[in-house]
């Protein structure tokens, strides 16, 4: 007996998980600031920080790591079906505020949910470049997004608290 993985109901949760009115990437960014942005949570403190990257455990970091994985996620979509192996990702992209950054999350969602849309019943068949099947890597981007807005809601706590 196969299994039938339909590429709506995938495009139907990617949506929820960036969109959903109360569990959602959008919803758990809703109202963020500079200041918000950048704080780091103190469980963060003593973290390397990455070369040309936000400090590690700020929303801003976990912005730019979407972007970045969803820019990348989205070309490995492009090359389903090829030969195996991974392109190389890209170096992130320096953006001066944390408004541009999320602008620039919001035009790579858009471009990365344009490949999601235009994926087939057959497509869902392929590998991508890291071996897995498409089924399993969609639900990957869509926890991906789930678990980074999680992480955002618990530092916006953490912020409330630092600022009580």
């Amino acid at each position: 007996m196969s299994t039938t993985y339909e590429p709506c109901a995938y495009l139907a949760m990617f949506d929820d998980a960036w969109e959903h009115s109360w569990e959602s990437l959008k919803e758990a960014l809703h109202g963020v600031d500079e200041a918000e942005a950048a704080h780091v949570p103190a469980d963060y403190d003593g973290e390397d920080r990455e070369e040309g990257w936000p400090a590690p455990g700020s929303i801003l970091w976990q912005v730019a790591h979407l972007g970045h994985c969803k820019a990348y996620y989205t070309a490995l979509i492009a090359k389903r079906g090829s030969t195996p192996g991974n392109p190389d990702a890209e170096a992130l992209v320096p953006r001066d505020s944390f408004v541009e950054h999320l602008r620039a999350l919001q035009e790579i969602h858009a471009n990365q949910r344009a490949a999601i849309a235009g994926l087939t019943q057959e497509d869902m068949e392929l590998k991508v470049g890291n071996g897995m099947l498409l089924p399993e890597f969609l639900s990957m981007i869509i926890r991906h997004d789930i678990w980074h807005a999680s992480q955002v809601a618990v530092a916006r706590r953490a912020w409330r608290r630092f600022h009580r």
